[in-house]
């Protein structure tokens, strides 16, 4: 059946008339949806914000959630024991290896021998310090 015989078999059916009862309840739903039309257009739903695209959502709910769980390792890692105690003094062999390099300097620069920096010991630690401090 094409398009052309629907068309002239529709013409040749009688028009019937809608029940009066119909007729009221289809005008009083209309009524009532277009009243509550403009409210429901404004209204915002989680739903609504998600919809387009709800596994795109979950996806970055799940990189954040791994963001957030990197994070809190690392702040962990970075609070432990080890990272609070304070740094090892430096090594009598790179004390040696600056003196040298400042004495070279100093020869390059020709800086007589009078403003040439007194030679500092390195610092004790503080425990070995106090220790020394009780003997007396």
């Amino acid at each position: 059946m094409n398009s052309d015989e629907f068309e002239q078999r529709l013409r040749r059916q009688p028009i019937r008339t809608i029940p009066e009862e119909w007729r009221t309840q289809i005008l009083r739903s209309a009524a009532v949806s277009q009243s509550a039309g403009p409210m429901k257009e404004h209204s915002f739903s989680w739903r609504e914000l998600f919809w387009p695209s709800p596994h795109a959502w979950a996806g970055l709910a799940a990189v954040w959630a791994v963001i957030l769980v990197l994070n809190v390792a690392s702040s962990e890692s970075t609070t432990s024991p080890v990272a609070q105690l304070p740094p090892a003094p430096p090594s009598p062999q790179i004390l040696i290896a600056l003196e040298l390099q400042r004495q070279l300097r100093a020869e390059l620069m020709e800086i007589p021998e009078a403003a040439k920096p007194e030679k500092v010991e390195p610092a004790r630690p503080r425990s070995e310090a106090v220790a020394t401090n009780h003997h007396v």
